[in-house]
């Protein structure tokens, strides 16, 4: 690769990205570059979604002039792809007007699902075009999924549970073609001009075969982390240049299938924590995701949200000291870094703090307590530690038979309840995001 840059050259990590570490590499020319790296110690590091693989895709689609950037050098023995730097900017940095995002969103739906009109067999990959129908590879994404999440080492929820075993048995229009997915499309993972024209879409670590809702499902669920447009408004787009209705239960296992595979990769970086990654951002993400699953399992079955919950009174002992750490890191050591890495990791910091802070006013003996007084009504059986009734829990979500999954939907829902009530201050404006489609 330093025969493609030259020396001396300057790296600037680029905060964000969940999987690969990304940096802009100066030349001493002044040309730009973009370096993604697996270090190893990411979610999906070990897992089939490797970076040759996301090295063919992003070159296959180059070569079919799809926007994506130039692949310049891929190194296997740093596990490293060199690209073309793309000017402009994604919708996390910049603040756009309304006209200018309805056109950055009518862009965005035209490029998506121009992806779903390609070939995996004329792009040359091969490996991919073996899955032909939505049925065949939904499964195989769900076997890969279980095997990334199957280890003892990886945290287990019951919400992820049962949701692997309702996708299992709810696959929409099995015998349709399969498509080639993005997987994580949407803000963040794109890049636009001040035309309001997508010049570039980024970030394919996991891309796959399976049905198309999958990416209109994800537009729609990284709208969870930021704001971008309403999902009335993304189904519309996706309607007219797909010109064909969406099907909206068809939609709502793409929507359950996302959040499932995200959760999964969620879990699999907090299970290996690395300081690589802004584990606090990543948590904070990963009850947006948890809470948008159980919501959407919980539509699906027919049930209401429950009435909502007090928020935890304020902290009798030790507030003063998260209050402390809150206020130095917001307006003491924030307003002093200009680097855009540090300043992530700072606010990943104020995040892990409320989060803490309100923890601790809730109690964390009372919210174990709770659960497992939940999980002993939910089995019919007593426990002794909170780890053995996790685990009858997440059991007891394998095996559910339909005729009980009401009642074991709104355990789900008291629980994430809970749990989203703790997390509220530090999650913001995204807790209140809903998925409404």
């Amino acid at each position: 690769m330093s025969e493609t840059v030259g020396e001396p050259c300057t790296l600037q990590m680029i905060p964000g990205g969940g999987s690969r570490i990304s940096y802009i590499v100066k030349a001493s020319t002044g040309q730009r570059y973009l370096l993604r790296v697996d270090s190893g110690t990411g979610p999906l590091s070990g897992t089939e979604f490797t970076i040759e693989r996301e090295y063919r895709v992003i070159s296959a689609l180059h070569r079919a002039q799809f926007p994506v950037p130039a692949i310049l050098s891929y190194s296997p023995g740093h596990n490293a792809l060199l690209m073309e730097f793309i000017e402009g900017t994604t919708s996390y940095q910049v603040q756009v007007s309304a006209e200018q995002q309805r056109s950055i969103q009518s862009d965005l739906m035209r490029q998506v699902v121009r992806l779903h009109s390609l070939s995996a067999r004329e792009l040359g990959l091969t490996d991919f075009s073996q899955m032909t129908s939505v049925k065949d590879a939904v499964e195989y994404d769900l076997k890969r999924l279980m095997s990334m999440y199957s280890p003892s080492a990886i945290l287990k929820e019951p919400e992820i549970e049962f949701a692997l075993s309702w996708l299992a048995r709810n696959i929409p229009d099995a015998d349709c073609t399969a498509r080639l997915i993005h997987g994580d499309v949407g803000p963040g993972n794109f890049i636009f001009g001040p035309d309001g024209r997508v010049r570039a879409i980024i970030d394919w670590e996991v891309v796959h075969m399976g049905h198309p809702l999958e990416d209109l499902a994800a537009v729609l669920c990284r709208s969870l982390g930021v704001a971008f447009g309403s999902c009335a408004e993304h189904i519309v787009n996706y309607e007219t240049f797909a010109a064909s209705p969406v099907d909206r239960h068809a939609l709502a296992f793409g929507l359950v299938l996302v959040l499932t595979r995200w959760y999964v990769g969620l879990n699999l970086a907090v299970s290996r924590p690395s300081v690589t990654q802004n584990i606090p951002v990543l948590l904070t993400y990963r009850q947006s995701v948890a809470d948008a699953l159980v919501r959407t399992l919980a539509e699906r079955h027919g049930l209401a949200e429950l009435p909502e919950l007090r928020p935890p009174p304020p902290e009798p002992s030790n507030g003063f000291v998260h209050g402390y750490i809150i206020e130095t890191l917001e307006a003491v050591v924030s307003p002093a870094l200009k680097d855009p890495y540090l300043c992530d990791r700072v606010n990943g910091l104020v995040k892990l703090s409320l989060y803490l802070r309100d923890r601790s006013a809730y109690g964390a003996e009372r919210l174990e307590r709770e659960e497992i007084i939940d999980i002993e009504h939910l089995t019919g059986s007593r426990y002794e530690s909170y780890p053995a009734a996790r685990a009858a829990a997440c059991e007891f979500a394998r095996t559910v038979p339909e005729t009980e999954a009401r009642d074991f939907m709104t355990f789900l829902q008291r629980l994430s309840q809970r749990r989203h009530l703790i997390w509220g201050a530090a999650m913001g404006e995204m807790g209140l995001r809903r998925l409404t489609y």
